[in-house]
């Protein structure tokens, strides 16, 4: 028995010809390179910043846009943008360490309940139920409240109210591949369950929970800001997009224009991460379609 791969430029009578890569969405190319100008401009923010972001000048409180201050200043007399630039630090941190939780919880937990699905695995996803059951803001507040507030609890609250979402979705794709023959050919053979769950279940049954965590990374971005906003995240003076939100709309009345500058970046934020998410989740639909076309082109004679 002999197998061979058909070529479909063969099949109609022609030469193969290159494929030529298709080249990015210009919202893709945006949406990179805004989130790595805010990124790099966290990141040399002692640098980049014009004024020290704790400084006070209350003689200048709430002012208005000016050379001086680009984007004004706030009740205290505090530079907006060097706020917004060095609460940056904060907010990709805090956003990695929730994500972080996220996969290495989820992950983990939906691994076990989908390689082991009878006892186990019923166990783990009833949990998993009950705190899907409640609300996600109610519950990251809940978490943080009982652990202290803090940029670390309330990343590592968040992380673990979107941890059981991620396990669901791992646990199917552990659950759709753990029978097919690859793996139980390995499991036969005697290879240890956690190698195989590593080398032969892992890298595919992650795809889709990759897709998820981009979604997660924009929707930690709220929440981290929203915690802030309650004051259970980043203590005050300190930084944070949350805290700034939060003193602007303390002084709405008096200064309309300070909630929109913290309010624009969180928003312009979290609508890159989505368009990325976007990209990345059709890149992979595409992959999967030629995967499904290369099989269908293997005959066997």
């Amino acid at each position: 028995m002999t197998t061979t791969v058909a070529d479909p430029a063969a099949k109609r009578g022609g030469t193969a010809r290159p494929t030529k890569r298709a080249r990015p969405h210009p919202g893709l190319v945006v949406a990179v390179t805004v989130l790595g100008a805010l990124l790099l401009a966290a990141l040399l923010a002692p640098w980049v910043a014009p004024y020290d972001p704790l400084a006070q000048d209350l003689v200048n409180r709430n002012g208005g846009l000016s050379a001086a201050h680009l984007l004004g200043t706030d009740q205290f007399g505090r530079d907006v943008l060097s706020r917004l630039i060095w609460g940056g630090r904060n907010a990709f941190g805090g956003v990695l360490i929730a994500v972080g939780v996220t996969l290495v919880v989820g992950v983990t937990w939906g691994t076990v309940a989908g390689f082991w699905p009878r006892f186990t695995g019923t166990a783990l996803m009833r949990l998993a139920d009950i705190m899907i059951a409640f609300p996600t803001m109610v519950l990251a507040v809940a978490i943080t409240g009982s652990l202290g507030p803090g940029l670390t609890t309330s990343m590592v609250a968040i992380g673990l109210v979107l941890a059981p979402n991620t396990a669901q979705l791992t646990r199917s794709g552990v659950l759709a591949l753990r029978e097919r023959q690859f793996v139980q050919s390995a499991r036969l053979s005697g290879v240890p369950a956690p190698i195989v769950l590593v080398r032969h279940v892992l890298p595919l049954a992650l795809r889709p929970v990759v897709v998820q965590l981009t979604i997660y990374t924009g929707l930690a971005f709220v929440i981290q800001g929203v915690l802030s906003f309650l004051g259970l995240g980043v203590a005050k003076p300190t930084p944070s997009w949350g805290s700034d939100l939060s003193d602007a709309y303390s002084q709405i009345l008096s200064a309309p224009l300070q909630i929109i500058a913290p309010g624009v970046l969180l928003g312009v934020v979290v609508l890159c991460v989505y368009r990325i998410g976007d990209a990345l989740r059709d890149r992979m639909s595409s992959g999967a379609v030629r995967t499904e076309r290369t099989e269908d082109d293997v005959i066997v004679a």
